[in-house]
């Protein structure tokens, strides 16, 4: 999705929130700590089923992705997870504030076991328009996805990463390839507590 499109969404939408969603004010922050995706202690995460209910979220990211950026801004949510179909389809309701917009967005994520792949999409209020964002599995207790995204007019592969730290803490990166390194930045991380 192209930031800047998102955020004229958000912007046109911000009004109508106001009186729904807490407002969060971003602020710059010394980058997160980067989390090991290998697995030692806690559970192995082989699906989404150990995120069945509510999460406290907070949220870094990048000022400017792919700008050789140090400046993290921090944002706080809330989500909830709720597993169908057996553990087929997850799908979480997230809402709060990201960078001083009021933001609620709904993620779909839906397991192929023919292809032992899953696909998510992503729908937010101020951004109408359900968006298929990666696709991937679990493998060695770590979730690794793959898609791409417009930012600043310039597409770049994109990658989730998942981990369970324990049955009450989990851990959400994303990045974007640089496609003349072929580096991997991370520009947003989720750090997810439970509340219920």
């Amino acid at each position: 999705m192209n930031n800047n499109t998102f955020g004229k969404y958000l912007t046109a939408g911000a009004a109508a929130f106001l009186t729904l969603v807490p407002i969060s004010t971003a602020m710059a922050i010394d980058p997160p700590r980067q989390e090991d995706f290998t697995v030692a202690d806690g559970p192995v995460m082989e699906n989404f089923n150990f995120l069945e209910g509510v999460w406290s979220v907070e949220s870094h990211s990048l000022q400017q992705r792919m700008a050789d950026e140090t400046v993290w801004l921090e944002n706080h949510m809330e989500t909830e997870y709720r597993v169908l179909l057996d553990g087929l389809v997850v799908i979480n309701d997230t809402y709060g504030a990201f960078n001083a917009h009021p933001m609620h967005g709904i993620m779909i994520r839906a397991y192929d076991p023919d292809k032992d792949e899953w696909q998510f999409h992503w729908m937010g209020k101020a951004y109408p328009h359900l968006t298929e964002q990666v696709r991937g599995r679990f493998e060695d207790g770590v979730g690794v996805f793959y898609g791409t995204e417009t930012n600043n007019d310039i597409t770049y592969n994109m990658r989730f990463r998942w981990k369970m730290i324990t049955e009450d803490h989990a851990f959400w990166e994303q990045s974007y390839q640089n496609l003349q390194t072929q580096l991997w930045e991370t520009n947003r991380t989720l750090d997810l507590k439970r509340k219920l």
